[in-house]
């Protein structure tokens, strides 16, 4: 139970965009392959970064920021943000931008041009420190997730669909350009930054926290096979099928409280994601804390007008990259320890 409650809290909290929007919208599109590309991209890619990440925490007893400075200066501290941001600033521009904004135009009719923004000002106003009681609120309503994800599951399960573990683990069906673009969301941004310090906390004998990571991203990717199953079972298409299966399911007034609830899931999720896009901004430009913040909305909107393929397919790069310089640093610190004990 030790290391089994620490690794269900890591992997609730590391619930978000990808999770319940990106991967639900992208089974609509590629089909069964989405059970592959899922079990690759979080199961064994993710699982294993998650291990790596926790383990340079544990090893160092430091947050991601303090590692790198120790190790490379002031000049790998930009590296890390320019990486960070890399991956952070596409990540929110989707969260925040395409799905965020497709809700909020749902349940309030905002044209969808003028969503995006109110979307991202809000969240912007709230990484101020402006409306933290409305903050609290959504972080218990998107508690609700769960429970309502599971009544739909139990329906679509009740029609008898069920999962192959041939297409969880055949090659012939997976999606080599997401997985990458999800390997991104799992080692940028924020989520490296949070297991590091989540590894650091961690007892460091028998590496406690390098199987806690570990089993939190396993349990991440059980979540997530579940979210793309509801998605592909219930035969809907669109950038959110998830609340299209409520108005099934639920029907019309309680699939607006279930859309309400994945909103709410989206903002918890962006509001520290802009918070290390401002942060990551202040150290690459100097910038105060307000122009930062404002910078880094400038940058989500204008994201969010591209196109959701090229900005894929931009973090399947730009992960890869990140993927690189996480691996450097546990090489580089490993090397350190290694040098200090001979």
């Amino acid at each position: 139970m030790g290391v089994i409650l620490p690794a269900l809290s890591l992997a609730i909290v590391h619930i978000a965009g990808d999770n319940v929007a990106v991967v639900p919208a992208m089974a609509s599109l590629i089909g069964n392959g989405i059970y592959a590309t899922v079990f690759f991209a979080y199961m064994i890619l993710g699982s294993l970064l998650a291990g790596v990440s926790a383990w340079i925490g544990a090893k160092s007893g430091r947050e991601l920021t303090a590692v790198v400075k120790r190790l490379f200066g002031q000049r790998g501290k930009v590296v890390l943000a320019l990486s960070v941001l890399a991956v952070s600033l596409p990540a929110s521009a989707l969260t925040g931008g395409y799905f965020a904004g497709q809700l909020l135009h749902q349940l309030t009719g905002i044209p969808y041009a003028y969503a995006v923004p109110l979307c991202i000002m809000a969240c912007s106003c709230l990484v101020a420190g402006y409306g933290r009681e409305l903050l609290h609120l959504s972080n218990y309503l998107g508690l609700l997730f769960i429970p309502a994800t599971g009544i739909m599951l139990a329906a679509v399960l009740n029609t008898g669909a069920s999962i192959s573990l041939a297409h969880v683990v055949s090659f012939d069906y997976i999606s080599w350009p997401l997985v990458l673009a999800l390997v991104g969301y799992n080692a940028g941004g924020m989520r490296a930054v949070l297991v590091v310090e989540a590894g650091s906390y961690l007892p460091a004998k028998n590496h406690t926290g390098v199987f806690v990571a570990i089993l939190a991203k396993f349990i991440e990717g059980f979540f997530t096979l579940l979210f793309a199953h509801l998605a592909l079972q219930s035969g809907n298409t669109g950038l959110l099928p998830l609340p299209a299966a409520a108005d099934k399911v639920f029907g019309l007034w309680f699939a607006t409280v279930f859309k309400g609830i994945l909103f709410c899931i989206l903002i918890n999720t962006m509001v520290p994601a802009m918070l290390v896009n401002t942060k990551q901004l202040s150290i690459i430009t100097g910038f105060g804390f307000k122009t930062a913040l404002a910078a880094a909305g400038l940058f989500v909107w204008c994201g969010s007008l591209i196109p959701i393929e090229i900005i894929l397919l931009f973090m399947s790069v730009t992960g890869l990259v990140m993927t690189g310089f996480i691996v450097y640093i546990a090489y580089s610190l490993h090397k350190q320890h290694a040098n200090k004990s001979q």
